[in-house]
């Protein structure tokens, strides 16, 4: 592995901050990955230790990387994405809702913070591509966008695979947080099973899915067994189930509630679903115990899939291997922060 790798690798482990662009509402995540790059984000921790102000050097150089690559006006669509989304963030107030094409979210006063959308990486992951590519999930659109987004959108189509939402496709949503992928779902004309056991995210999924049709909320977590497990739930993106590797070095303070999990394989049998067409899952580093609980599923309907790869060091190795396992026939490809995987027709 060359200097360049093994620093882009440093990099990513230690998931590079996010830092804002020209407006407040603009979030842009860059690894850098050249040595000029890498110099210019030392010089940029450097200058901000001294001023306590963040330095956009690197950043700015890794825009015009990416500009040149892919001639794609990245960082404009995303200023219209976000100037639109402040708007509509004024009008929630009286009208009560977002309307994003055709996926409506609910307006509710979401940890005293009225912009939460407009401020929100997962919220840019899977609207962005949406309201301002026309929905396209070609491959270097989707490149390009992984390069700036926190964690990427959840589509992808090339020459081996093509993991998109359609109309009459039948969707897991894994983690639906407050139901943002499961309004896009249900606008694309798919029926999504919203899995969410946060209790006050699963409040507002419950006011997403009266705005959408299409969408069940289910108010359980997805793994490889039906138990009750430990649950670390704080009304935001990032509650999990406590996972079996780190179970054991949570800090004290830290709430724990109890949760119930179901497996796909027996949500799939129990409810008399003659297939699954996507799955999409992020769930804090849980989506391996959900794919060994979806084997069958993955044998029998091959769904297309959309997957983080962030939460665990061995996600990608790990999640792809246990695709495989099921069902070789799929396609895997990794991106940065996701795996997508599809069956050729």
């Amino acid at each position: 592995m060359t200097i360049i790798e093994t620093t882009r690798r440093k990099l990513f482990e230690c998931r590079l901050r996010t830092i804002p662009i020209r407006d407040e509402y603009i979030e842009f995540t860059y690894t850098p990955s050249t040595i000029y790059e890498f110099m210019l984000y030392c010089f940029d921790c450097f200058v901000e230790c001294i001023t306590k102000k963040p330095s956009r050097y690197a950043c700015s150089a890794t825009i015009k990387r990416f500009r040149k690559k892919y001639g794609l006006r990245v960082v404009e669509a995303m200023e219209s994405f976000a100037a639109e989304i402040k708007d509509m963030s004024k009008a929630s107030r009286d009208t009560g809702m977002y309307m994003l094409k055709d996926a409506i979210l609910p307006c509710l006063s979401y940890n005293s913070d009225f912009s939460l959308y407009s401020v929100s990486g997962v919220f840019k992951d899977t609207f962005l591509v949406y309201m301002k590519y026309d929905d396209c999930y070609d491959e270097p659109i989707i490149d390009a966008l992984f390069e700036v987004l926190p964690e990427g959108p959840y589509g992808l189509r090339n020459d081996a695979v093509n993991v998109t939402v359609e109309a009459g496709d039948i969707v897991i949503d894994a983690g639906s947080w407050i139901g943002d992928f499961a309004a896009y779902a249900s606008a694309k004309g798919a029926t999504t099973y919203a899995f969410e056991p946060d209790d006050a995210n699963y409040e507002i999924l419950m006011a997403t899915a009266d705005f959408n049709n299409g969408i069940y909320p289910v108010k359980k977590g997805l793994g490889d067994i039906k138990t009750t497990v430990t649950f670390v739930g704080d009304g935001s993106t990032g509650g999990k189930i406590v996972s079996r590797e780190t179970e054991n070095s949570q800090p004290g303070s830290v709430q724990f509630v109890e949760i119930e999990t179901t497996t796909i394989d027996d949500f799939v049998e129990e409810n008399g679903l003659d297939r699954v067409d996507f799955i999409k899952a992020d769930i804090e580093g849980y989506e391996r115990y959900m794919l060994k609980g979806a084997a069958k599923t993955l044998k029998k309907f091959a769904p297309k899939l959309a997957l983080c790869t962030y939460h665990l060091p061995d996600d990608p190795e790990v999640m792809e291997k246990l695709i495989k396992e099921a069902n070789p026939a799929y396609n895997v490809i990794q991106k940065r922060k996701k795996l997508f995987a599809s069956v050729p027709n």
